[in-house]
């Protein structure tokens, strides 16, 4: 479903308060009509952006702990869970046999490693909503829950393939679970406190006392929401994810649909080669509507929101309301909070970015389109420059009612227009340069 389906409109805010789409942006109103606010709100509806029939369609129900795979899933109403099945990958199995659009609905609460995608080998192959039922879905590619043995200097427990390791006793500044130091060998675990080591099976923790059951997040070699043959419409709501190892939430088959994700999280992808570490949220090769509202995508491996169309155009994203921060880990590059890439176009509606490591927090590229209105980027990049927004290549950038608050490294932009042409209206600069090079340009519109 490419477009917004006949009858699916809501009224538009008050016309005094209602924002004009910069000339030249682009945005293909015909397909995706809408109307943005001056306060940073659009007038869509995320359930009238998916195929209707997903709506009327079969719900199988997902009950984690007293649901069982060899129910039908099927209840008497949205919500009852008295067939339920146990994993969400059972309800996929069920909803692709009726060969019509569904819903999976699951029940709050915890899942873990294979209970999502199977390891990423089981997917919808129909249109498809993944509804939490009024309440999180906390999805994680490790267990929720490890009894610890006091091993002296350390505190020890038999997981495999672990990835990265968090303290969810201790957040930073911006809420993020605190992560772990991987050492090098198991003396520099013993010695270094809050750090981490895999030996063989074993991990081995050091801070400083044994932890409870629940205070530290192990994410293993998983694939968690992982989408790679799913070419419909896909519908996330309530839906957090940590861990995976292309990204927490990853979707990549070359597809015409739309896919909208409503008050969910992706956080801390963590790839099997750390070497080669991948985004939070990676969304690729879809031509139509990609949408996230209230989300977040933070802790990546890599970036935060990323976005490719990769040969297949059509791509046009919204971002409202959405957070993305402390994406980044040694030795990725580049890192950026939101990205764009190829000829992708997108808006972002009351954005926050910031505190990645080595990159730009808000980075758009190559023949891109990008609107911000009401987003904040802070950039606190402290391995040399702290870039807030950056528009390189050929790509234009429009910054409207946005703050950019570039620190703390040598060099410090506000604004990097490497190429690309940026253009503000009613910008505010709490921190850095504005700089424009090559062909850069930095102008009002």
């Amino acid at each position: 479903m490419l477009g917004l389906g006949a009858g699916l409109h809501p009224a538009a805010p008050p016309v005094a308060t209602a924002l004009s789409l910069p000339p030249g942006f682009g945005w293909d109103t015909g397909r995706f009509p809408i109307t943005v606010s001056a306060q940073g709100t659009s007038n869509l509806v995320p359930r009238d952006l998916v195929d209707p029939a997903i709506w009327s369609g079969v719900a199988v129900h997902v009950d984690g702990v007293a649901g069982d795979d060899a129910n039908s899933g099927l209840g008497s109403a949205d919500g009852d869970f008295s067939a339920a099945k146990r994993t969400i990958h059972a309800a996929f199995l069920a909803g692709n046999a009726t060969g019509a659009p569904y819903r999976v609905i699951v029940k709050p609460g915890m899942f873990e490693e294979s209970a999502f995608t199977k390891n990423g080998s089981r997917e919808p192959d129909q249109p498809c909503a993944i509804l939490g039922w009024n309440g999180a879905v906390r999805y994680r590619t490790g267990p929720h829950s490890v009894v610890w043995s006091d091993a002296g200097a350390t505190s020890t427990v038999a997981v495999s393939a672990v990835k990265r390791a968090f303290r969810t006793d201790q957040t930073t500044p911006q809420g993020l679970y605190q992560e772990l130091e991987k050492a090098a060998d198991l003396a520099s675990c013993q010695a270094t406190l809050n750090s981490w080591f895999d030996d063989a099976g074993v991990v081995h923790v050091n801070i400083g006392a044994v932890p409870g059951d629940t205070d530290i997040a192990l994410l293993r070699s998983f694939h968690g929401a992982r989408f790679m043959s799913h070419v419909s419409d896909l519908y996330l709501e309530n839906i957090h994810c940590e861990g995976g190892i292309t990204g927490a939430l990853h979707c990549d088959p070359v597809a015409d649909r739309n896919i909208v994700v409503v008050n969910s999280s992706f956080k801390c992808s963590a790839p099997s080669n750390s070497s080669a570490p991948l985004d939070a949220v990676q969304m690729r090769r879809t031509n139509g509507l990609v949408a996230f509202f209230n989300c977040e995508a933070s802790g990546g491996a890599r970036d935060g929101f990323s976005f490719h169309e990769d040969g297949h155009a059509g791509m046009h994203v919204l971002t409202q309301k959405c957070r993305a921060v402390g994406n980044g880990i040694s030795p990725a590059t580049s890192v950026n909070g939101y990205t764009l890439h190829d000829a992708v176009c997108g808006i972002d509606l009351g954005g926050v970015y910031g505190w990645s490591r080595d990159g730009s927090e808000v980075h758009c590229v190559q023949s891109t389109h990008s609107w911000f209105v009401n987003t904040s980027a802070t950039a606190r990049d402290v391995d040399g420059t702290s870039v807030a927004f950056k528009c390189s290549n050929t790509s234009a950038m429009w910054l409207q009612n946005t703050t950019a608050d570039a620190a703390g490294a040598a060099t410090n932009n506000a604004i990097e227009a490497n190429g690309g042409a940026v253009l503000t209206r009613n910008h505010t600069t709490i921190a850095g340069s504005e700089v424009a090079s090559g062909a850069g340009s930095i102008g009002a519109f």
